[in-house]
C-alpha cells in the first residue's frame, strides 16, 4: 500500500524509469516513469491485489477467474483518461516485457 501511494513522490528520475517493490511472495510490482507520466500495468495490478487478498486471509481459490475479473474491470478504464493504449511491441511494452512487468507485448493498456 505504501509503495503504491509513494512510488512517484520519491523518484530519482536520473536513475531508472522503473521502480520495483518486492513482495514477500517473491514477485514484484513496478511503477514506470515514461515520457513524464507514471504507469502501472494490469499484470502488476493483479499481483498487488492477489498479495493483498492473501495478506488479509482471503486466499484466492480460482486464480484464473480472479485475474479474468480484474482484467474485465480494467477494460472499463478509458484510454486518454485512466490509461494509455500501447501498440504491439512499442518501446514502452518492450521495456516492460524485458523487466517482467507484462506477460506479452500484444496491444494493451497501461494505467496512469
Amino acid at each position: 500500500k505504501l509503495f503504491l501511494a509513494t512510488a512517484a513522490s520519491s523518484w530519482d528520475a536520473t536513475n531508472t524509469p522503473l521502480k520495483r517493490f518486492h513482495l514477500p511472495t517473491g514477485e514484484s510490482i513496478s511503477c514506470v516513469l515514461w515520457n513524464g507520466l507514471y504507469f502501472v500495468t494490469g499484470t502488476d495490478i493483479v499481483r498487488s491485489l492477489t498479495f493483498r487478498f492473501h495478506a488479509f486471509g482471503r486466499p484466492i481459490t480460482n486464480t484464473k477467474k480472479f485475474e479474468e475479473g480484474i482484467f474485465s474491470d480494467l477494460r472499463n478504464l478509458k484510454p486518454g483518461i485512466d490509461a494509455r493504449l500501447e501498440e504491439p511491441k512499442s518501446d514502452l511494452l518492450d521495456m516492460l516485457y524485458k523487466n517482467n512487468c507484462i506477460r506479452t507485448q500484444k496491444k494493451q493498456k497501461v494505467f496512469f
